[in-house]
């Protein structure tokens, strides 16, 4: 089973299970500038006792907004570490719907490395507000 973690949208997050690149379960909520508190919860009752059978994660890793990304990418990297399993990126413009995004993860955890790391991928220079003086 895989698991899809989408944090790339400003405004919702979009959790996912595949099996052979078809979707099989998912949620979608909002979570504007509250992908952190809300993320951990959200995938804690979503999979239950199933972390065990989780055997990949793909992740969305841009472009998008600078906080979504990196929440998404960390908490796939890290699970990814702690239940010794692959994890991979996927670009925003590699799939287009839920059900493209569960086929492309697919294809990419098996070639994607026990240990390798997510990097998160901007798309452009960061947008920094310097303080006034």
């Amino acid at each position: 089973m895989l698991l899809l973690l989408h944090t790339a949208d400003e405004k919702k997050v979009f959790i996912g299970l595949a099996e052979k690149g078809k979707l099989t379960a998912k949620k979608i909520f909002d979570a504007q500038y509250r992908q952190a508190e809300k993320l951990m919860p959200a995938l804690d009752k979503f999979l239950g006792k199933q972390f065990d059978k989780l055997k990949g994660i793909a992740v969305v890793c841009g472009p998008g907004p600078f906080t979504a990304l990196r929440i998404g990418i960390a908490v796939g990297n890290t699970l990814a570490w702690g239940l010794k399993i692959p994890v991979a990126g996927v670009k925003l413009d590699e799939f287009s719907g839920y059900d493209q995004l569960a086929a492309v993860g697919e294809k990419k955890i098996k070639t994607a490395k026990k240990g390798s790391i997510v990097e998160p991928f901007y798309g452009k220079e960061p947008s920094i507000t310097l303080k006034k003086r």
